[in-house]
């Protein structure tokens, strides 16, 4: 079914919010899961119904299934936020999402059913499922402003050896080149300003961290496979949140220097670690990490959220983005405890670090007070 184009709005502007790692799946029962599947749903439900999105992009690792059945039932729970409110969305996959048991295509297909749904394959012939772009028109449909690339950024690297996790594949870089090449000679020969959103960060995100200094142990993160020798914090100029190590593939498919040498890209957007929410620049280009927007997977706290997208018609080549968590919304998580609702993981880390550290002082203490006594008490003999 062929869609309406995307297009700016009257004032100029258009809103994208990203949905993070929702890791949904098909077992209400056990494990807290009815409260836990209510504060995903009441989060992503005011999301929409505040921020008033455009477009909604589903990040990857975004449902888990045992039949198609289930993965229907699933994915209409996850959409169901934005498609009562008849908005358009899009998604990549990721890592996990080819974990079980209801093959990629498959599940692309149920997407679709969504008479909002603007996911596609564009290609059939190169590597991964749902590789496309989408341009978005100016207000009065007269012209190409933007374009938005939802790429597949694959799960682990056939050699393990070399790397933990895949890169995005030759055949898809080349797709990508020869496509922004295309929308260039549609454009009069200027690139036209683009974002990507995929799953797993390119490895240059490491060039927004730098070395942790030894007082700043807590508050580092030990880094991901090939950089787990050191432990990093965000450089200054960074905003937002690291809280964990950016799980990046170990060799640098060449990603980032195609986006360079096709001159389209202003920024590129991923999921996969889902406590990290921090966003700068690597040489002019924005990269954007958006936490987790789920309460059934590992998160941080009472902090998921979902991540807004702002491009202006009128100043295309601004791009503004900002995180919203849960309790931005005035939200009370139903499936987390009092304590929980409170602090965040590394908040919860620090006082378990000194409240060891001081249990250990307190013991060592108490064995010197001991072992002073009775010094004291044989020296009386």
């Amino acid at each position: 079914m062929k869609k309406e184009p995307l297009r700016f709005n009257k004032d100029g502007k258009f809103k994208i919010m990203l949905i993070g790692d929702l890791h949904e799946y098909y077992d209400m029962k056990s494990d807290n899961a009815a409260a836990k599947v209510d504060d995903t749903l009441n989060l992503l439900t005011k999301a929409v119904n505040e921020l008033k999105p455009d477009l909604v992009i589903y990040l990857g690792d975004n449902a888990r299934a045992a039949t198609e059945s289930q993965m229907r039932s699933i994915i209409s729970r996850i959409t169901y936020p934005v498609s009562v409110n008849e908005i358009p969305f899009d998604l990549v996959f990721g890592n996990h999402d080819r974990e079980c048991e209801v093959p990629l295509e498959t599940q692309l297909k149920l997407y679709q059913e969504h008479e909002n749904c603007y996911a596609f394959n564009a290609d059939d012939s190169i590597s991964g499922c749902g590789n496309h772009n989408i341009v978005i028109k100016s207000h009065d449909g007269e012209k190409d402003m933007f374009n938005l690339w939802l790429i597949d950024s694959h799960n682990l690297y056939e050699d393990s050896s070399r790397s933990y996790y895949d890169v995005v594949h030759e055949d898809q870089l080349e797709w990508y080149k020869k496509t922004a090449k295309e929308l260039a000679e549609k454009n009069g020969g200027k690139p036209i300003p683009s974002l990507v959103f995929q799953h797993i960060p390119v490895p240059e995100e490491y060039e927004l961290l730098r070395e942790a200094k030894p007082h700043e142990r807590l508050d580092s993160v030990q880094g991901h496979k090939t950089y787990s020798d050191k432990y990093y914090v965000l450089k200054p100029q960074v905003e937002g949140y690291l809280g964990e190590a950016p799980a990046v593939p170990d060799f640098n498919g060449g990603e980032f220097a195609a986006w360079k040498e096709a001159g389209d890209v202003l920024g590129a957007f991923f999921g996969h670690d889902h406590m990290n929410d921090f966003v700068g620049f690597v040489d002019g280009i924005m990269l954007g990490q958006c936490k987790t927007a789920s309460f059934r997977v590992y998160t941080d706290g009472c902090r998921p959220g979902v991540r807004t997208i702002t491009l202006d018609e009128n100043n295309i080549e601004n791009v503004q983005t900002k995180m919203y968590h849960f309790k931005d919304f005035g939200l009370k998580s139903k499936s987390l405890d009092p304590y929980m609702r409170h602090v965040t993981d590394r908040q919860d880390m620090k006082l378990k670090v000194y409240g060891t550290a001081i249990g250990t002082v307190a013991a060592v203490t108490a064995a010197a007070v001991a072992v002073n006594k009775v010094s004291k008490a044989k020296k009386k003999k």
